[in-house]
């Protein structure tokens, strides 16, 4: 056997020959609301394919980050709902709320929304869902709820 060359394309013709990072910013900065999946061609926004994906993943490239933001606009925070702009002061406090930035109704629509949650439900499941909420109050809740339905039942039925 004579000196046998295994390279079957030696002088490496119609090779693919890598972006640099500047060439693939440059493709990123025309499109500056795309995240890395329209790029991909996997999102809504673009259905071709003009990066790959380990072009995407390369460390130092800028992309638009695809976070959910609240809208705000002059210190006011718009309801999901009626899509008013109100104070903050205006939605409830709820801590699991403004850990996942989801709940961003106002005090008004959250009323009614529990309020036709409520009104959904027949008798048995109003008992169940109300026997889960005051299954384990301690006495100064307990005493506290009383009074609320004392002053409830008295403004509703006896001044009739």
């Amino acid at each position: 056997m004579k000196n046998k060359n295994y390279n079957r394309n030696p002088e490496g013709h119609n090779q693919w020959i890598l972006r640099s990072n500047e060439e693939i910013q440059k493709i990123i900065d025309k499109h500056p609301t795309w995240t890395k999946k329209d790029f991909r061609g996997e999102e809504k926004k673009n259905s071709i394919k003009i990066l790959t994906r380990k072009e995407t993943e390369r460390k130092g490239l800028i992309f638009k980050k695809s976070v959910y933001r609240k809208k705000f606009k002059n210190n006011k925070l718009q309801c999901s709902i009626c899509k008013k702009l109100k104070t903050l002061n205006e939605f409830p406090n709820d801590i699991h709320g403004w850990k996942n930035k989801k709940r961003s109704n106002c005090s008004e629509c959250d009323i009614d929304r529990n309020f036709n949650y409520l009104n959904n439900m027949n008798s048995f499941e109003k008992k169940i869902f109300y026997k889960k909420i005051y299954k384990d109050l301690n006495d100064q809740q307990l005493t506290n709820k009383r009074k609320r339905q004392k002053k409830y039942y008295y403004e509703t039925f006896k001044n009739n």
